[in-house]
């Protein structure tokens, strides 16, 4: 899949400056300042965006082909003392693992900020809010993560991915499950209560 654009040699000079509030340091990123406000830019933005929400939708869902959409053959990922190393082997455990151990996972994406290193490579940083249900000495956990992903996108042939991803863990908070769906207001059984699963199987996947 190619991207919509290709950052044109007009990219780089530079447009009007913006006008910054008194006392603010004024910053100075090169590349990145020289062509902040073009079409091409904003479109580089989008795409990157895109590709952080695709990640999220994929390891939610378990789906391991749109987890790999989501970063070259060659990245690494380092996640915490859990895993560091190359991406794909770890894309495809945790995929397969979210299908058969994980019923029960959403991460919700806040703040990302994109600073660009010349044309072909952005560094990103993005806050990730994640909960997810645990078993423990035979009881279920609801727990809370805040996160940050460091990740270093590449341009390559048109196209956005992350080439290297490092997780900065912020705050964790753990709670024994407690699930009654707003107090009796939803019924679990009904056959309109659709409830999410693993790909292919949710609604999401469904068209028509």
């Amino acid at each position: 899949m190619r991207s919509r654009y290709a950052l044109s040699s007009r990219a780089t000079r530079p447009r009007s400056r913006p006008r910054w509030p008194p006392g603010c340091a004024i910053p100075t990123g090169g590349a990145d300042m020289a062509h902040a406000n073009t079409i091409e830019t904003l479109l580089a933005r989008q795409d990157i965006s895109d590709c952080i929400m695709r990640y999220a939708r994929g390891i939610d869902r378990g789906d391991e082909a749109l987890l790999l959409s989501c970063y070259w053959e060659d990245a690494i990922e380092v996640h915490g003392p859990a895993y560091n190393g190359p991406a794909v082997p770890y894309l495809k455990e945790a995929a397969g693992r979210m299908r058969q151990n994980q019923p029960v996972m959403q991460h919700f994406i806040g703040n990302v900020h994109i600073e660009f290193d010349g044309s072909d490579t952005a560094f990103v940083e993005t806050y990730i809010l994640t909960f997810a249900r645990f078993p423990k000495n035979g009881e279920e956990f609801d727990t809370l993560t805040g996160a940050r992903a460091f990740d270093r996108f590449e341009r390559r042939e048109g196209e956005w991915r992350i080439a290297h991803r490092r997780a900065v863990f912020d705050w964790n908070r753990d709670a024994p499950a407690s699930e009654t769906w707003c107090l009796g207001a939803f019924d679990t059984t009904h056959p309109d209560m659709v409830m999410g699963r693993k790909a292919p199987d949710d609604l999401t996947y469904q068209r028509g």
